[in-house]
């Protein structure tokens, strides 16, 4: 059959060419298609073939399977790929693609054949991608049918395939051209390819390296960074990476294109002992192309136990609530250590300085609890002086109530706290309390002898030094409260009158204890909680 200018002429396999070459087709560069216009050799470089066999004795040098390339039709360029076959015998012609894990695939390419194949009810006439695992296996084919036939209008036909995605057990694709007839003809084999790969990595705090492990001591942070490439040949928008172990999740990629890695970074804060081979898995997403997933592991250790508490026990003598230069510390005083739930931990006892410390603990959250009830001598009955009066490295720490402290932290932010202080005082004492008339002259209290109001008593120190002075009620009461413990005498002023003898009962509180030549009591000490045994006796005029 014999057709007219500008078409195939199937009798003779001749090819016209076309008085004017068409314009590229847009899409024919930029794929990732080896060859992509046909323009490289003849047969045309980059492909095999697969010619049908046995050919029939007989078959006509047209119809002998051939894979070349021709002028005349093509898309673009001064060339277009073209197989020859014997009838209802099946030639296919493939090349090899990049292949990307994963990847969508879009295949775009320009084909023709003449219009008596497309009459035939299933004639093979058709392009498209073929997958194959690693036997050479095809997973997924994705084709279409040539469909245009030239001599309509003297030109090859754009065909579009819907994407197709890598198959996980795929390991490489290839573009095919089949028929069995002649001829299928094709050009301007457009490929693009949609992927990206992510690597995750931890860094190792030691070393500085980065790579899939790390080891972390708890307590400090772990840094991550995420790489993602562009293995396609598209630039991608709008990549977002994801894990929910970052305390802040990175912020997107706005754009990477083909060929081009972009790196992000995120932290983990305070790492604890529970993490241990903690698996972390990032996930990459960037539209509609399937997510990408990449992970790290740790393995985290304990802290080391070098963290410290301790600091100082001491005599505020004069009830501040601070630490003072000249006030002394007390030794001897039962310190116990104790956890975040109260089990106590270790026990230690304040040196002559008043100082305490412990070591070697490891990083977490204690108290520290201190023991009064039994102090040295000096400082029997002592209490806790006020809480929180000031600066914390100078004031006391713990609770008059339960001689506790506050917790404290340590660990990698603070490896010492040597803030936890306890001051102690004397409490307040008061001193009295009786002038009477000693009718009897027996030196003791009577039960019908009644007291002597108005008169002065002077309270003095052991030096002498007078410190508060009062006089007594109508009852003959007096008192000096708000004492501090220490030593004492108080004189009395009777004027022209006489004090009866003292300690006639051995100064136990019914008696005088007043000199009947000094009018002042001895110096005695107080201490808690009171001493109203400080008495005189008047005799009567």
């Amino acid at each position: 059959m014999l057709m007219t200018a500008g078409t195939l002429l199937l009798a003779t396999g001749a090819f016209p060419a076309h008085a004017q070459a068409p314009d590229v087709p847009s899409g024919c560069t930029g794929g990732a298609a080896p060859n992509p216009s046909l323009e490289q050799g003849s047969p045309p470089t980059g492909y095999t073939f697969n010619p049908a066999a046995p050919v029939p004795a007989g078959t006509s040098r047209s119809k002998q399977p051939k894979l070349s390339t021709a002028s005349g039709y093509q898309a673009d360029g001064g060339k277009y790929a073209l197989i020859s076959t014997p009838d209802k015998m099946v030639s296919t012609a493939y090349a090899a693609m990049k292949f990307v894990p994963g990847a969508v695939y879009t295949l775009t390419d320009w084909t023709g054949t003449n219009d008596d194949n497309l009459r035939l009810a299933g004639a093979v006439q058709e392009t498209g991608l073929r997958f194959y695992n690693a036997s050479d296996k095809v997973v997924l084919e994705n084709k279409l049918k040539v469909a245009h036939a030239v001599e309509t209008d003297t030109k090859l036909a754009r065909q579009d395939f819907p994407p197709s995605t890598a198959p996980p057990s795929a390991n490489a694709v290839k573009f095919f051209a089949a028929t069995d007839r002649n001829w299928v003809m094709w050009d301007c084999v457009h490929l693009r390819i949609d992927s990206f790969s992510v690597k995750a990595e931890v860094r190792d705090p030691v070393s500085g390296a980065w790579g899939t492990t790390a080891t972390i001591e708890a307590g400090t942070t772990v840094n991550y960074r995420f790489t993602v490439t562009n293995d396609g040949t598209t630039a991608l928008a709008a990549v977002k990476v994801d894990d929910p172990y970052c305390d802040v999740q990175p912020t997107p990629i706005a754009a990477l294109d083909a060929g081009k890695s972009a790196t992000v970074t995120c932290d983990h804060k305070n790492v604890t002992e529970a993490d241990n081979d903690h698996v972390s898995t990032v996930t990459v997403s960037s539209g509609k192309l399937p997510k990408k997933t990449a992970t790290t592991t740790i393995k985290v250790t304990p802290p080391p136990a070098i963290d410290e508490i301790g600091e100082f026990v001491w005599n505020d003598v004069d009830r501040n609530g601070l630490q003072d230069s000249a006030e002394p510390g007390v030794p001897g005083v039962k310190v116990t250590l104790k956890d975040a739930s109260g089990t106590a931990l270790g026990t230690l006892t304040t040196d002559a300085d008043g100082k305490y410390r412990f070591t070697k603990l490891k990083d977490g959250i204690y108290q520290v609890c201190f023991d009064i009830s039994s102090l040295p001598p000096e400082f029997a009955g002592y209490i806790f002086t006020a809480k929180d009066a000031g600066d914390d490295a100078k004031d006391s720490d713990a609770d008059p109530a339960t001689g506790c402290t506050a917790t404290t932290t340590v660990g990698p932010r603070k490896r010492q706290d040597l803030t936890l202080a306890a001051g102690l005082n004397a409490p307040m004492s008061k001193l009295g309390d009786f002038v009477w008339l000693d009718k009897d002259k027996d030196g003791l209290q009577g039960r019908e002898e009644l007291g002597v109001p108005d008169v002065k008593v002077t309270l003095k120190d052991a030096s002498a030094k007078e410190v508060g002075s009062t006089v007594t009620g109508p009852d003959g009461r007096y008192v000096f409260d708000h004492l501090r413990w220490g030593s004492y005498q108080v004189c009395f002023d009777v004027g022209a009158r006489q004090l009866t003898r003292s300690g006639a009962a051995q100064y136990n509180g019914t008696d005088s204890a007043a000199d009947p030549a000094t009018g002042c009591t001895p110096v005695a000490k107080l201490g808690p909680p009171e001493d109203l045994t400080r008495d005189a006796g008047l005799l009567e005029p």
